[in-house]
């Protein structure tokens, strides 16, 4: 299954004949925020939303990869596509740093610190503030992690997106890379100065998938 980057990449590519700056100006950014999020950057909500909306895609779709691209038949060339709602649910923001070194995602109402209104989310979606610099320049200490609890992840994983990786004293934000022992994951960083490191599945307790990113940065 693709990851996102690849879909905007082919959403670039099906509209406009892969012009970053025309599809950058279609959706209210720039030509070299689009670049950046074809080379692995997670764009912001807004961004997401706006390229749902202006080209009637599937929000799922685009998050996630699966179903159908396009909510409707629609022309290469047309310039008359007009926004579509959007569904919105409101997730809780969880205190992430109160999880840190006791195995567990503290999530019960008083760590509750605010709520979000996310695109397509499901009841059980949580948001957490990322702490730390290992996944630059992707995710920056104080962006938001949209997540989504994945119970059978020991029977399937989408390796090579991001993940929360809650094991017996730590909780990880990390890209789950597949290994060639079937009985451990190898966790990555974006950002050069971590090294990658494996982790044994029997130590794993739960594992999140990060669906979307909101940043506190201006693109």
């Amino acid at each position: 299954m693709s990851n996102i980057s690849e879909r905007i990449k082919e959403l670039v590519s099906y509209f406009c004949d892969g012009n970053n700056s025309k599809f950058a100006v279609k959706v209210g950014t720039s030509e070299a925020n689009i670049r950046n999020y074809i080379a692995g950057r997670q764009p912001k909500f807004e961004v997401l939303s706006s390229i749902a909306n202006h080209f009637e895609i599937n929000y799922e779709w685009l998050l996630t990869g699966k179903g159908d691209m396009l909510q409707a038949d629609l022309s290469i060339d047309s310039d008359e596509i007009q926004p579509c709602e959007t569904h919105a649910l409101t997730i809780p923001l969880y205190n992430s740093e109160a999880s840190a070194g006791i195995g567990q995602l503290q999530l019960s109402n008083e760590y509750v610190i605010d709520s979000l209104s996310v695109p397509f989310a499901r009841e059980d979606d949580i948001a957490l503030t990322i702490v730390g610099d290992s996944m630059t320049p992707a995710m920056q200490s104080g962006d938001i992690a949209v997540v989504r609890n994945m119970p059978n992840w020991r029977d399937y994983l989408d390796y090579g997106n991001i993940f929360i990786v809650v094991t017996e004293n730590e909780v990880y934000c990390k890209v789950i890379a597949k290994n060639e022992d079937k009985d451990i994951f190898t966790l990555k960083s974006y950002n050069a100065n971590y090294s990658e490191f494996e982790i044994p599945k029997k130590f794993i307790r739960q594992v999140y998938k990060v669906i979307g990113i909101v940043s506190q940065r201006s693109y």
